[in-house]
């Protein structure tokens, strides 16, 4: 388990307290929401906030915390490999540094991950009675998707059109939309749609999709 970068329980040199059987399942998510706000950031922000909200708030969520930086640090781009073990250690070096707040508050989720740094926030929880990761907020848009090796995130005005559009450059490429979501920004005028594609978006085509009217950005993101 060690050699392949996954959680081994009971190991004495992880700074966390070994995973309770309610914090287990979120492993993964908050492993694939570092990799999500990682992509999103472009680089290592200088802080970031990891936030549990709802009944994980009442539990040890350390794993949880290291789980989502080796996600951060996975798509950084770093020379060493990152693990439970040396994330804290690696972070230091980098002079990133993070903190944990906790509310047993949550409005809209039974349970709820926040990471939040810079202009960039993302959100995920377990839905169902399989408890299947979703995207639930990124930059302040509500969306709803499942996390997904490859991803599109497309900024553009809220006006109509915008969805045909880029779901026609998309399928010109040849490039298969396997889940999106939507999400109108809470100022307005302009929204955010995630797309999970089965292969990345070539470079042409975002170039394309960014030189049409309307489309205000459209960045690559991996979970």
């Amino acid at each position: 388990l060690a050699l392949a970068g996954d959680f081994v329980p009971f190991a004495v040199n992880i700074a966390a307290a070994e995973a309770s059987e309610m914090v287990r399942p979120f492993l993964p998510l908050a492993e694939q929401l570092g990799r999500v706000f990682g992509s999103l950031s472009g680089s290592l922000p200088d802080q970031v906030e990891i936030e549990y909200q709802g009944g994980l708030a009442s539990e040890d969520t350390r794993i949880l915390t290291l789980a989502a930086l080796k996600g951060l640090f996975s798509v950084a781009g770093l020379d060493e490999p990152v693990s439970y073990v040396n994330a804290p250690q690696v972070a230091a070096a980098r002079g990133l540094t993070y903190r944990e707040s906790q509310s047993a508050a949550s409005p809209d989720f039974v349970n709820l991950l926040t990471l939040r740094g810079g202009p960039h926030a993302v959100s995920g929880t377990l839905a169902g009675a399989r408890g299947k990761p979703r995207l639930v907020m990124l930059d302040g848009h509500p969306v709803e998707v499942p996390p997904a090796p490859n991803m599109l995130v497309v900024r553009n005005d809220d006006r109509a059109g915008m969805i045909g559009l880029v779901g026609t450059v998309l399928a010109d490429a040849g490039v298969n939309i396997a889940d999106m979501a939507v999400g109108r920004s809470p100022e307005g005028g302009t929204a955010l749609m995630v797309l999970a594609t089965d292969q990345p978006v070539p470079e042409e085509v975002i170039a394309r999709l960014v030189s049409e009217p309307g489309i205000l950005a459209a960045d690559p993101v991996y979970a």
